[in-house]
């Protein structure tokens, strides 16, 4: 699995190369960076930068990236397919896009480092 993103989302994340990244589609990774107890109904993708090395036991897959290692749960990776993109559009909005279609248009992006660097 690949995961590419544009020139855009790539300066917009380019101080994230000391963090852990997370691809989260269910609300797995709360507000303070850890795992949350609890579920979500739906998908609703989140890009999330969390302090290196404190990355949840059940983020087991790793999708290559053109920014850093992206780690996903395997349980959801019905969701995702062999070559896919992160692209912004006009309004800023990430996409989360596959050779074919749109697979979320509104990734959110969080940044949930106690400390990030400069």
């Amino acid at each position: 699995m690949k995961l590419t993103l544009d020139d855009a989302v790539l300066s917009r994340l380019s101080h994230w190369t000391t963090a852990d990244v997370v691809l989260d589609y269910d609300q797995t990774i709360g507000e303070t960076g850890r795992p949350v107890d609890g579920c979500a109904i739906g998908t609703r993708f989140r890009l999330i930068a969390i302090d290196k090395g404190t990355l949840p036991p059940q983020f087991d897959v790793v999708i290559d990236s053109n920014l850093a290692p992206i780690y996903f749960k395997k349980d959801g990776e019905l969701f995702l397919t062999k070559d896919m993109t992160l692209t912004q559009n006009a309004d800023f909005r990430v996409q989360l896009k596959d050779a074919g279609s749109l697979i979320d248009s509104n990734v959110q992006v969080l940044d949930l480092r106690s400390k990030v660097a400069d």
